[in-house]
Protein backbone atom coordinates (compact mmCIF):
# COMPACT_ATOMS: atom_id res chain seq x y z
CA UNK A 1 0.00 0.00 0.00
CA UNK A 2 1.62 3.57 -1.27
CA UNK A 3 0.34 5.84 1.45
CA UNK A 4 0.70 9.51 1.65
CA UNK A 5 -0.05 12.04 5.00
CA UNK A 6 0.57 16.06 4.14
CA UNK A 7 2.86 15.36 1.43
CA UNK A 8 5.04 12.47 3.73
CA UNK A 9 4.70 9.41 1.47
CA UNK A 10 5.51 5.84 2.69
CA UNK A 11 5.11 2.05 1.55
CA UNK A 12 3.50 -0.63 3.49
CA UNK A 13 4.10 -4.20 2.19
CA UNK A 14 1.79 -7.18 4.15
CA UNK A 15 0.95 -10.51 3.14
CA UNK A 16 -2.54 -11.27 2.26
CA UNK A 17 -4.22 -14.67 1.34
CA UNK A 18 -4.13 -14.49 -2.68
CA UNK A 19 -8.11 -14.34 -3.31
CA UNK A 20 -7.77 -10.73 -2.04
CA UNK A 21 -8.08 -8.08 -4.53
CA UNK A 22 -5.80 -4.73 -4.64
CA UNK A 23 -9.66 -3.27 -4.34
CA UNK A 24 -10.13 -5.23 -1.60
CA UNK A 25 -7.02 -4.07 0.72
CA UNK A 26 -7.53 -0.28 -0.22
CA UNK A 27 -11.41 -0.80 1.22
CA UNK A 28 -10.21 -2.92 4.19
CA UNK A 29 -7.38 -0.55 4.87
CA UNK A 30 -9.76 2.41 5.28
CA UNK A 31 -12.34 0.92 7.73
CA UNK A 32 -9.65 0.64 9.78
CA UNK A 33 -9.54 -3.36 8.84
CA UNK A 34 -6.12 -4.18 8.82
CA UNK A 35 -4.02 -3.76 11.98
CA UNK A 36 -0.21 -4.65 13.09
CA UNK A 37 -0.21 -5.14 16.96
CA UNK A 38 -3.35 -3.72 18.01
CA UNK A 39 -1.98 -0.60 15.54
CA UNK A 40 -3.72 0.70 12.66
CA UNK A 41 -2.09 0.37 9.15
CA UNK A 42 -3.43 4.31 8.79
CA UNK A 43 -2.27 5.84 12.26
CA UNK A 44 -1.03 8.81 12.16
CA UNK A 45 2.54 9.88 11.58
CA UNK A 46 4.25 11.71 14.81
CA UNK A 47 3.95 15.31 15.59
CA UNK A 48 7.81 15.66 14.71
CA UNK A 49 7.41 14.38 10.97
CA UNK A 50 3.74 16.65 10.26
CA UNK A 51 2.56 19.65 11.59
CA UNK A 52 -1.53 19.21 11.62
CA UNK A 53 -3.41 16.36 12.70
CA UNK A 54 -4.43 14.50 9.47
CA UNK A 55 -5.36 11.74 8.35
CA UNK A 56 -2.91 8.88 6.33
CA UNK A 57 -4.93 8.53 2.83
CA UNK A 58 -4.04 5.34 0.81
CA UNK A 59 -2.94 6.66 -2.67
CA UNK A 60 -2.43 2.90 -4.35
CA UNK A 61 -2.39 -0.77 -3.85
CA UNK A 62 -0.13 -2.89 -5.81
CA UNK A 63 -0.35 -7.27 -5.22
CA UNK A 64 2.98 -8.44 -6.73
CA UNK A 65 1.15 -11.59 -7.92
CA UNK A 66 1.46 -11.94 -11.53
CA UNK A 67 3.58 -8.58 -12.04
CA UNK A 68 6.58 -10.96 -13.73
CA UNK A 69 4.51 -13.52 -16.09
CA UNK A 70 5.77 -16.27 -18.22
CA UNK A 71 5.70 -14.41 -21.76
CA UNK A 72 7.80 -14.43 -24.50
CA UNK A 73 10.45 -12.16 -23.39
CA UNK A 74 10.83 -14.05 -19.86
CA UNK A 75 11.03 -17.29 -22.01
CA UNK A 76 13.65 -15.87 -24.06
CA UNK A 77 15.69 -14.52 -21.63
CA UNK A 78 15.15 -17.94 -19.50
CA UNK A 79 16.32 -20.31 -22.39
CA UNK A 80 19.73 -17.57 -23.95
CA UNK A 81 20.88 -18.12 -19.71
CA UNK A 82 20.19 -21.81 -19.90
CA UNK A 83 22.35 -22.06 -23.28
CA UNK A 84 25.19 -19.78 -21.69
CA UNK A 85 25.32 -22.84 -18.89
CA UNK A 86 24.60 -25.81 -21.29
CA UNK A 87 26.91 -24.36 -24.49
CA UNK A 88 29.87 -24.73 -21.80
CA UNK A 89 28.97 -27.75 -20.49
CA UNK A 90 28.58 -29.96 -23.65
CA UNK A 91 32.02 -27.66 -25.37
CA UNK A 92 33.86 -29.02 -22.52
CA UNK A 93 32.62 -32.47 -22.83
CA UNK A 94 33.59 -32.53 -26.28
CA UNK A 95 36.89 -31.20 -25.93
CA UNK A 96 37.75 -33.77 -23.40
CA UNK A 97 36.44 -36.42 -25.73
CA UNK A 98 39.41 -34.93 -28.46
CA UNK A 99 41.93 -34.69 -25.92
CA UNK A 100 41.47 -38.27 -24.47
CA UNK A 101 41.22 -39.68 -28.01
CA UNK A 102 44.77 -37.87 -28.60
CA UNK A 103 46.34 -39.05 -25.79
CA UNK A 104 48.60 -41.94 -25.85
CA UNK A 105 46.47 -44.44 -23.89
CA UNK A 106 43.96 -43.83 -26.36
CA UNK A 107 46.51 -44.53 -28.97
CA UNK A 108 47.51 -47.58 -27.34
CA UNK A 109 44.34 -49.01 -26.88
CA UNK A 110 43.87 -48.44 -30.89
CA UNK A 111 46.86 -50.27 -31.56
CA UNK A 112 45.55 -53.06 -29.58
CA UNK A 113 42.38 -53.14 -31.29
CA UNK A 114 43.51 -53.16 -35.06
CA UNK A 115 46.16 -56.14 -34.44
CA UNK A 116 43.40 -58.13 -32.77
CA UNK A 117 41.54 -57.11 -36.48
CA UNK A 118 41.27 -59.79 -38.91
CA UNK A 119 43.50 -57.75 -41.74
CA UNK A 120 42.28 -58.53 -45.31
CA UNK A 121 45.37 -59.42 -47.82
CA UNK A 122 46.45 -56.83 -49.79
CA UNK A 123 45.26 -57.79 -53.08
CA UNK A 124 41.68 -57.61 -52.16
CA UNK A 125 42.31 -53.74 -51.79
CA UNK A 126 40.56 -51.09 -54.90
CA UNK A 127 43.45 -51.21 -57.45
CA UNK A 128 42.93 -47.34 -58.46
CA UNK A 129 42.79 -46.35 -54.72
CA UNK A 130 44.64 -43.26 -53.87
CA UNK A 131 45.70 -42.52 -50.38
CA UNK A 132 45.19 -38.52 -50.50
CA UNK A 133 41.62 -37.78 -48.78
CA UNK A 134 39.19 -37.05 -51.81
CA UNK A 135 38.01 -33.34 -52.01
CA UNK A 136 34.78 -34.63 -49.53
CA UNK A 137 36.63 -35.97 -46.94
CA UNK A 138 38.89 -32.29 -47.34
CA UNK A 139 35.28 -30.49 -46.75
CA UNK A 140 34.23 -32.52 -43.90
CA UNK A 141 38.08 -32.25 -42.26
CA UNK A 142 37.77 -28.19 -42.56
CA UNK A 143 34.21 -28.31 -41.44
CA UNK A 144 34.88 -30.43 -38.39
CA UNK A 145 38.15 -28.48 -37.60
CA UNK A 146 35.71 -24.99 -37.59
CA UNK A 147 33.47 -26.45 -35.17
CA UNK A 148 35.91 -27.79 -33.13
CA UNK A 149 37.55 -24.40 -32.76
CA UNK A 150 34.21 -22.92 -31.84
CA UNK A 151 33.49 -25.77 -29.29
CA UNK A 152 36.68 -25.27 -27.97
CA UNK A 153 36.35 -21.95 -27.29
CA UNK A 154 33.45 -22.73 -25.15
CA UNK A 155 35.22 -25.70 -23.32
CA UNK A 156 35.89 -24.77 -19.14
CA UNK A 157 38.90 -26.82 -19.29
CA UNK A 158 40.36 -24.19 -21.52
CA UNK A 159 39.04 -21.04 -20.22
CA UNK A 160 39.51 -21.43 -16.28
CA UNK A 161 42.98 -22.04 -16.65
CA UNK A 162 43.47 -18.83 -18.05
CA UNK A 163 41.52 -17.15 -15.79
CA UNK A 164 42.95 -18.31 -12.47
CA UNK A 165 45.96 -18.33 -13.84
CA UNK A 166 48.78 -15.37 -12.35
CA UNK A 167 51.88 -14.20 -14.27
CA UNK A 168 53.15 -11.04 -12.46
CA UNK A 169 56.29 -10.91 -14.97
CA UNK A 170 53.77 -9.92 -17.96
CA UNK A 171 52.34 -6.90 -16.33
CA UNK A 172 54.04 -3.60 -16.61
CA UNK A 173 51.54 -1.66 -14.30
CA UNK A 174 50.92 -4.42 -11.65
CA UNK A 175 49.70 -2.15 -9.09
CA UNK A 176 47.00 -1.20 -11.20
CA UNK A 177 45.53 -4.40 -10.73
CA UNK A 178 44.99 -3.78 -6.99
CA UNK A 179 43.82 -0.24 -7.78
CA UNK A 180 40.96 -1.61 -10.09
CA UNK A 181 39.74 -4.38 -7.46
CA UNK A 182 39.69 -2.02 -4.44
CA UNK A 183 37.79 0.47 -6.48
CA UNK A 184 35.16 -2.29 -7.27
CA UNK A 185 35.29 -3.09 -3.72
CA UNK A 186 34.62 0.59 -3.08
CA UNK A 187 31.46 0.55 -5.39
CA UNK A 188 29.89 -2.74 -3.95
CA UNK A 189 29.99 -1.33 -0.19
CA UNK A 190 28.16 1.78 -1.69
CA UNK A 191 25.49 -0.01 -3.49
CA UNK A 192 24.96 -2.44 -0.66
CA UNK A 193 24.36 1.12 1.77
CA UNK A 194 22.35 2.45 -0.96
CA UNK A 195 20.08 -0.27 -1.97
CA UNK A 196 19.27 -1.45 1.58
CA UNK A 197 18.81 2.18 2.59
CA UNK A 198 16.20 2.83 0.06
CA UNK A 199 14.67 -0.40 0.74
CA UNK A 200 14.55 -2.46 3.88
CA UNK A 201 16.01 -0.52 6.80
CA UNK A 202 13.88 -0.15 9.51
CA UNK A 203 15.75 3.12 11.35
CA UNK A 204 16.77 4.93 8.45
CA UNK A 205 17.26 8.45 10.69
CA UNK A 206 19.81 6.79 12.23
CA UNK A 207 21.45 5.70 8.84
CA UNK A 208 20.94 9.20 7.74
CA UNK A 209 22.77 10.94 11.13
CA UNK A 210 25.54 8.46 10.42
CA UNK A 211 26.56 7.65 6.83
CA UNK A 212 25.64 11.17 5.33
CA UNK A 213 26.77 13.22 7.78
CA UNK A 214 30.13 12.12 9.19
CA UNK A 215 33.18 11.91 6.90
CA UNK A 216 34.57 8.73 8.75
CA UNK A 217 31.32 6.73 7.02
CA UNK A 218 33.42 8.06 3.48
CA UNK A 219 34.04 4.15 2.96
CA UNK A 220 30.23 3.66 2.84
CA UNK A 221 29.31 5.55 -0.06
CA UNK A 222 31.88 4.65 -2.05
CA UNK A 223 33.33 8.28 -1.03
CA UNK A 224 31.37 11.46 -1.83
CA UNK A 225 29.29 9.89 -4.28
CA UNK A 226 31.28 6.88 -6.00
CA UNK A 227 34.89 8.42 -6.38
CA UNK A 228 35.35 4.42 -6.84
CA UNK A 229 34.00 5.07 -10.69
CA UNK A 230 35.98 7.96 -11.32
CA UNK A 231 38.89 5.57 -10.44
CA UNK A 232 37.81 3.26 -13.31
CA UNK A 233 37.27 5.69 -15.60
CA UNK A 234 40.99 6.92 -14.92
CA UNK A 235 42.35 3.29 -15.60
CA UNK A 236 40.58 3.19 -18.54
CA UNK A 237 41.75 5.96 -19.90
CA UNK A 238 45.44 5.10 -18.96
CA UNK A 239 44.93 1.63 -20.59
CA UNK A 240 43.07 2.53 -23.47
CA UNK A 241 45.82 5.43 -24.48
CA UNK A 242 48.29 2.98 -23.81
CA UNK A 243 46.96 0.45 -26.22
CA UNK A 244 46.52 2.76 -29.24
CA UNK A 245 49.74 3.76 -28.63
CA UNK A 246 51.41 0.70 -29.43
CA UNK A 247 49.36 0.77 -32.32
CA UNK A 248 50.91 3.42 -33.60
CA UNK A 249 54.72 2.30 -32.80
CA UNK A 250 53.95 -1.04 -34.64
CA UNK A 251 52.58 0.87 -38.02
CA UNK A 252 55.45 3.33 -38.08
CA UNK A 253 54.14 6.34 -35.54
CA UNK A 254 50.93 6.72 -38.53
CA UNK A 255 46.78 6.99 -37.42
CA UNK A 256 44.95 5.66 -40.05
CA UNK A 257 41.52 5.12 -40.09
CA UNK A 258 41.64 1.27 -40.15
CA UNK A 259 43.61 1.32 -36.92
CA UNK A 260 40.93 3.48 -35.28
CA UNK A 261 37.74 0.92 -36.36
CA UNK A 262 40.17 -2.18 -35.01
CA UNK A 263 40.87 0.13 -31.56
CA UNK A 264 36.77 0.71 -31.37
CA UNK A 265 35.99 -2.80 -32.28
CA UNK A 266 38.71 -4.53 -29.85
CA UNK A 267 36.94 -2.28 -27.33
CA UNK A 268 32.91 -2.97 -28.35
CA UNK A 269 34.26 -7.17 -28.34
CA UNK A 270 35.30 -6.70 -24.75
CA UNK A 271 32.67 -4.62 -23.10
CA UNK A 272 29.22 -6.27 -25.14
CA UNK A 273 29.32 -10.18 -25.05
CA UNK A 274 28.94 -10.26 -21.22
CA UNK A 275 27.00 -6.94 -20.85
CA UNK A 276 24.44 -7.78 -23.36
CA UNK A 277 24.07 -11.45 -21.65
CA UNK A 278 23.95 -10.16 -18.21
CA UNK A 279 20.48 -8.86 -19.52
CA UNK A 280 18.79 -12.07 -20.46
CA UNK A 281 20.43 -13.77 -17.27
CA UNK A 282 18.86 -10.57 -14.90
CA UNK A 283 15.72 -11.01 -16.42
CA UNK A 284 15.69 -14.81 -16.31
CA UNK A 285 16.64 -14.17 -12.24
CA UNK A 286 13.60 -11.66 -11.90
CA UNK A 287 10.97 -14.14 -13.54
CA UNK A 288 12.39 -17.14 -11.14
CA UNK A 289 12.14 -15.78 -7.84
CA UNK A 290 8.88 -15.48 -5.35
CA UNK A 291 9.29 -11.96 -5.03
CA UNK A 292 7.70 -10.40 -1.58
CA UNK A 293 6.93 -6.97 -0.17
CA UNK A 294 9.84 -5.31 -1.95
CA UNK A 295 9.34 -6.00 -5.64
CA UNK A 296 9.54 -2.66 -6.57
CA UNK A 297 13.10 -2.54 -7.63
CA UNK A 298 13.05 -5.76 -10.04
CA UNK A 299 9.96 -4.79 -11.50
CA UNK A 300 11.52 -1.86 -12.63
CA UNK A 301 13.98 -3.73 -13.96
CA UNK A 302 11.50 -5.75 -15.83
CA UNK A 303 9.78 -3.42 -17.42
CA UNK A 304 12.52 -1.08 -18.81
CA UNK A 305 14.72 -3.98 -20.18
CA UNK A 306 11.37 -4.70 -22.29
CA UNK A 307 11.34 -1.41 -23.57
CA UNK A 308 15.34 -0.12 -23.47
CA UNK A 309 16.97 -3.05 -23.79
CA UNK A 310 17.94 -1.26 -27.42
CA UNK A 311 19.91 1.58 -25.36
CA UNK A 312 22.41 -0.82 -24.00
CA UNK A 313 22.64 -2.45 -27.53
CA UNK A 314 24.00 0.75 -28.61
CA UNK A 315 25.77 1.84 -25.56
CA UNK A 316 23.85 5.51 -25.15
CA UNK A 317 21.97 4.23 -22.40
CA UNK A 318 23.46 7.44 -20.22
CA UNK A 319 21.01 9.74 -22.87
CA UNK A 320 18.14 8.20 -23.91
CA UNK A 321 17.20 6.04 -20.69
CA UNK A 322 18.84 7.14 -17.50
CA UNK A 323 16.16 7.12 -15.03
CA UNK A 324 14.39 3.91 -16.68
CA UNK A 325 17.45 2.32 -17.89
CA UNK A 326 18.11 -1.56 -18.13
CA UNK A 327 20.35 -2.50 -15.39
CA UNK A 328 20.54 1.03 -14.66
CA UNK A 329 24.50 0.24 -13.66
CA UNK A 330 25.04 -0.20 -17.09
CA UNK A 331 25.41 3.73 -17.87
CA UNK A 332 29.08 3.36 -17.15
CA UNK A 333 29.81 1.09 -20.32
CA UNK A 334 27.92 3.61 -22.22
CA UNK A 335 30.20 6.88 -21.29
CA UNK A 336 33.50 4.76 -20.73
CA UNK A 337 32.59 3.61 -24.69
CA UNK A 338 32.08 7.11 -25.60
CA UNK A 339 35.20 8.03 -24.30
CA UNK A 340 37.20 5.96 -25.75
CA UNK A 341 35.84 6.96 -28.76
CA UNK A 342 38.08 10.09 -28.39
CA UNK A 343 41.28 8.48 -27.78
CA UNK A 344 41.85 7.80 -31.26
CA UNK A 345 41.54 11.44 -32.20
CA UNK A 346 43.66 12.70 -29.06
CA UNK A 347 46.59 10.38 -30.17
CA UNK A 348 46.41 11.50 -33.84
CA UNK A 349 46.87 15.24 -32.65
CA UNK A 350 49.68 13.69 -30.64
CA UNK A 351 51.00 11.83 -33.84
CA UNK A 352 50.86 15.16 -35.99
CA UNK A 353 51.03 18.21 -33.60
CA UNK A 354 52.10 17.75 -29.94
CA UNK A 355 51.10 21.31 -29.27
CA UNK A 356 47.75 21.30 -30.88
CA UNK A 357 46.96 18.16 -28.90
CA UNK A 358 47.55 19.55 -25.52
CA UNK A 359 45.65 22.75 -26.18
CA UNK A 360 42.54 20.24 -27.23
CA UNK A 361 42.81 18.39 -24.47
CA UNK A 362 43.16 21.48 -22.11
CA UNK A 363 40.32 23.37 -23.61
CA UNK A 364 37.94 20.16 -23.19
CA UNK A 365 38.72 20.06 -19.95
CA UNK A 366 38.25 23.24 -18.86
CA UNK A 367 34.74 23.15 -20.63
CA UNK A 368 34.38 19.84 -18.42
CA UNK A 369 34.84 21.24 -14.91
CA UNK A 370 33.12 24.31 -16.02
CA UNK A 371 29.88 22.57 -17.44
CA UNK A 372 29.79 20.79 -14.06
CA UNK A 373 30.20 23.80 -11.94
CA UNK A 374 27.11 25.18 -13.89
CA UNK A 375 25.14 22.61 -13.70
CA UNK A 376 25.72 22.13 -9.92
CA UNK A 377 25.30 25.77 -9.10
CA UNK A 378 22.28 26.29 -11.27
CA UNK A 379 20.07 22.81 -10.14
CA UNK A 380 21.74 22.91 -6.14
CA UNK A 381 23.37 19.26 -7.24
CA UNK A 382 24.38 18.02 -3.56
CA UNK A 383 27.60 16.94 -3.51
CA UNK A 384 28.24 13.87 -0.86
CA UNK A 385 24.92 11.93 -1.80
CA UNK A 386 21.66 12.99 -3.91
CA UNK A 387 19.29 13.94 -1.13
CA UNK A 388 16.28 16.11 -0.35
CA UNK A 389 13.09 16.35 -3.30
CA UNK A 390 12.64 13.77 -5.15
CA UNK A 391 13.05 16.13 -8.50
CA UNK A 392 16.51 17.02 -7.49
CA UNK A 393 18.04 14.10 -6.51
CA UNK A 394 16.69 12.83 -9.97
CA UNK A 395 18.52 15.76 -11.51
CA UNK A 396 21.56 14.61 -10.22
CA UNK A 397 21.77 11.16 -11.55
CA UNK A 398 19.97 12.01 -15.10
CA UNK A 399 21.75 15.64 -15.49
CA UNK A 400 25.23 15.57 -14.24
CA UNK A 401 26.20 11.94 -12.56
CA UNK A 402 25.67 10.07 -16.18
CA UNK A 403 26.59 12.13 -18.64
CA UNK A 404 29.90 12.35 -20.43
CA UNK A 405 30.57 16.08 -20.84
CA UNK A 406 30.50 15.74 -16.63
CA UNK A 407 32.66 13.07 -16.38
CA UNK A 408 35.54 12.81 -18.73
CA UNK A 409 37.71 14.02 -16.07
CA UNK A 410 39.73 11.48 -14.46
CA UNK A 411 39.78 9.64 -18.40
CA UNK A 412 41.56 12.40 -19.69
CA UNK A 413 44.32 12.00 -17.04
CA UNK A 414 44.98 8.58 -17.32
CA UNK A 415 45.35 9.36 -21.55
CA UNK A 416 47.46 12.11 -20.37
CA UNK A 417 49.56 9.73 -18.02
CA UNK A 418 49.91 7.18 -20.68
CA UNK A 419 51.61 9.58 -23.42
CA UNK A 420 53.70 10.87 -20.41
CA UNK A 421 54.87 7.54 -20.03
CA UNK A 422 55.22 6.75 -23.57
CA UNK A 423 57.96 9.83 -24.35
CA UNK A 424 60.20 10.07 -21.41
CA UNK A 425 63.26 9.54 -21.72
CA UNK A 426 63.84 9.51 -17.91
CA UNK A 427 62.23 8.53 -14.58
CA UNK A 428 60.25 11.45 -13.18
CA UNK A 429 61.10 10.59 -9.86
CA UNK A 430 64.76 11.42 -9.48
CA UNK A 431 65.31 11.19 -5.65
CA UNK A 432 63.53 10.31 -2.31
CA UNK A 433 62.93 13.88 -1.39
CA UNK A 434 60.17 14.29 -4.96
CA UNK A 435 58.83 11.04 -3.97
CA UNK A 436 58.08 12.19 -0.24
CA UNK A 437 56.57 15.15 -1.98
CA UNK A 438 54.63 13.30 -4.34
CA UNK A 439 53.14 11.31 -2.39
CA UNK A 440 52.40 13.89 0.50
CA UNK A 441 50.94 15.84 -2.48
CA UNK A 442 48.92 12.18 -3.60
CA UNK A 443 47.59 12.07 -0.03
CA UNK A 444 46.48 15.88 0.75
CA UNK A 445 44.72 15.77 -2.15
CA UNK A 446 42.43 12.48 -1.54
CA UNK A 447 41.89 13.65 1.87
CA UNK A 448 40.93 17.33 0.72
CA UNK A 449 38.36 15.72 -1.56
CA UNK A 450 37.05 13.78 0.97
CA UNK A 451 36.75 16.23 4.17
CA UNK A 452 35.43 19.12 1.85
CA UNK A 453 32.15 17.02 1.05
CA UNK A 454 31.06 16.77 4.10
CA UNK A 455 32.15 20.37 5.26
CA UNK A 456 30.86 22.91 2.45
CA UNK A 457 27.79 23.73 2.33
CA UNK A 458 25.52 22.35 -0.63
CA UNK A 459 21.79 22.72 0.85
CA UNK A 460 19.45 24.22 -1.71
CA UNK A 461 18.55 27.29 0.64
CA UNK A 462 22.34 28.39 0.99
CA UNK A 463 24.03 26.91 -1.88
CA UNK A 464 27.38 28.29 -2.39
CA UNK A 465 29.86 28.36 -5.44
CA UNK A 466 32.24 26.58 -3.24
CA UNK A 467 30.45 23.98 -3.29
CA UNK A 468 29.52 24.04 -7.41
CA UNK A 469 33.40 24.30 -8.00
CA UNK A 470 33.86 21.40 -6.07
CA UNK A 471 31.39 19.22 -7.88
CA UNK A 472 33.53 20.52 -10.91
CA UNK A 473 36.72 19.61 -9.84
CA UNK A 474 36.82 17.13 -7.06
CA UNK A 475 36.66 13.50 -9.67
CA UNK A 476 39.31 15.17 -11.94
CA UNK A 477 41.47 15.72 -9.18
CA UNK A 478 40.79 12.58 -7.22
CA UNK A 479 42.48 11.02 -10.69
CA UNK A 480 45.33 13.00 -10.03
CA UNK A 481 46.42 11.86 -6.86
CA UNK A 482 45.95 8.08 -8.82
CA UNK A 483 48.34 9.33 -11.27
CA UNK A 484 50.73 10.51 -8.84
CA UNK A 485 50.21 7.22 -6.84
CA UNK A 486 51.00 5.02 -10.25
CA UNK A 487 54.22 7.28 -11.11
CA UNK A 488 55.57 6.63 -7.41
CA UNK A 489 55.17 2.49 -6.95
CA UNK A 490 56.18 2.26 -10.94
CA UNK A 491 59.25 4.21 -10.38
CA UNK A 492 60.27 2.17 -7.57
CA UNK A 493 58.88 4.76 -4.61
CA UNK A 494 55.66 2.59 -4.04
CA UNK A 495 57.25 1.15 -0.64
CA UNK A 496 54.85 -1.52 1.19
CA UNK A 497 51.72 -0.05 -0.90
CA UNK A 498 53.45 -0.87 -3.87
CA UNK A 499 53.96 -4.67 -2.96
CA UNK A 500 50.00 -4.87 -1.34
CA UNK A 501 48.64 -3.39 -4.54
CA UNK A 502 51.10 -5.28 -6.73
CA UNK A 503 49.78 -8.47 -4.98
CA UNK A 504 49.45 -11.44 -7.34
CA UNK A 505 45.15 -11.98 -5.38
CA UNK A 506 45.06 -8.98 -7.19
CA UNK A 507 45.54 -10.05 -10.54
CA UNK A 508 43.21 -13.01 -10.68
CA UNK A 509 40.58 -10.73 -8.70
CA UNK A 510 40.81 -8.24 -11.60
CA UNK A 511 40.63 -10.68 -14.56
CA UNK A 512 36.66 -11.12 -13.07
CA UNK A 513 36.18 -7.48 -11.89
CA UNK A 514 34.22 -6.62 -15.16
CA UNK A 515 31.91 -9.66 -14.69
CA UNK A 516 31.64 -8.92 -10.89
CA UNK A 517 30.79 -4.85 -11.43
CA UNK A 518 27.55 -6.46 -13.68
CA UNK A 519 26.13 -8.82 -11.42
CA UNK A 520 26.98 -7.44 -8.22
CA UNK A 521 23.85 -5.09 -8.00
CA UNK A 522 21.88 -8.24 -9.35
CA UNK A 523 22.84 -9.81 -6.22
CA UNK A 524 22.37 -6.92 -3.91
CA UNK A 525 18.30 -6.23 -5.23
CA UNK A 526 17.64 -10.08 -4.89
CA UNK A 527 19.01 -10.10 -1.80
CA UNK A 528 16.45 -6.87 -0.90
CA UNK A 529 13.71 -8.32 -2.72
CA UNK A 530 13.69 -11.73 -0.79
CA UNK A 531 13.67 -9.93 2.43
CA UNK A 532 10.79 -10.85 4.85
CA UNK A 533 11.40 -8.45 7.37
CA UNK A 534 12.83 -4.78 7.36
CA UNK A 535 16.91 -4.64 8.15
CA UNK A 536 18.39 -3.18 11.11
CA UNK A 537 20.98 -1.04 10.46
CA UNK A 538 23.96 -1.35 12.65
CA UNK A 539 27.79 -1.10 11.45
CA UNK A 540 28.27 -4.84 12.32
CA UNK A 541 25.19 -5.60 10.17
CA UNK A 542 26.25 -3.58 6.96
CA UNK A 543 29.99 -4.98 7.30
CA UNK A 544 28.43 -8.54 7.26
CA UNK A 545 26.26 -7.71 4.47
CA UNK A 546 29.18 -6.17 2.57
CA UNK A 547 31.30 -9.21 3.16
CA UNK A 548 28.23 -11.69 2.12
CA UNK A 549 27.40 -9.72 -1.08
CA UNK A 550 31.25 -9.37 -2.12
CA UNK A 551 32.17 -13.10 -1.52
CA UNK A 552 28.95 -14.04 -3.45
CA UNK A 553 29.64 -11.38 -6.12
CA UNK A 554 33.62 -12.67 -6.91
CA UNK A 555 32.05 -16.34 -6.81
CA UNK A 556 29.19 -15.09 -9.52
CA UNK A 557 31.54 -13.23 -11.60
CA UNK A 558 34.09 -16.10 -11.59
CA UNK A 559 31.68 -18.06 -13.37
CA UNK A 560 30.40 -15.83 -15.80
CA UNK A 561 33.90 -14.92 -16.38
CA UNK A 562 34.81 -18.66 -17.38
CA UNK A 563 31.25 -19.50 -18.97
CA UNK A 564 30.36 -16.33 -21.36
CA UNK A 565 33.52 -13.66 -21.33
CA UNK A 566 35.99 -15.38 -22.31
CA UNK A 567 34.70 -17.79 -24.62
CA UNK A 568 32.53 -15.01 -26.60
CA UNK A 569 35.92 -13.05 -26.45
CA UNK A 570 37.84 -16.30 -28.20
CA UNK A 571 34.83 -16.87 -30.53
CA UNK A 572 35.37 -13.43 -31.95
CA UNK A 573 38.46 -13.75 -32.64
CA UNK A 574 37.78 -16.46 -35.01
Amino acid sequence: MHVEQEGVKFVIGICVPDSCSSRDITTMATLDLLKYRGTSFLESLPSFVIRNETIPVVVETFCSRGLFPADTFAIISLCLSGLFIILPIIASIYTALLNFKASSSFEQCKTIILQRKHRAPELEKPAGKSNFPSEEEYGNEKKHTCIDRVLKSFAIQENFPAVTTVNPQNQEYPCLNGIRVLSLLWIISGHTSQLASVFNIDNSFEWKSKVLEKPLYFYTLSGPVYLGVDSFFFLSGFLGAKSFLILTENSGQEVTLTMAMSYIYKRLRRLQPLHLASIPISIGLISLVKWGAFWELPKHQWDSCRRVWWANALLITNFVSVSDSCTGWAWYLSTDFQFHLTTPLVIFLYVRAKRVMFAVVTMTLAACIITSTLLSYFLKLSIRYPRGESQSRMNYWVEYYTKPYCRYGPFVVGMILAIMFATKQCPYIKNRAQAILGWMSALVIMVTVITLAFVLDDTPSSYSIMAALYQGLHRTLWAVALGLILVLCHEGYGGHLNTMLSCGTWSFLSKISYACYLTHPIIIIMYCGLQEALFHYQDINMLYLFIGHSTLTFIVGLLLTVLVERPFQRLMRL
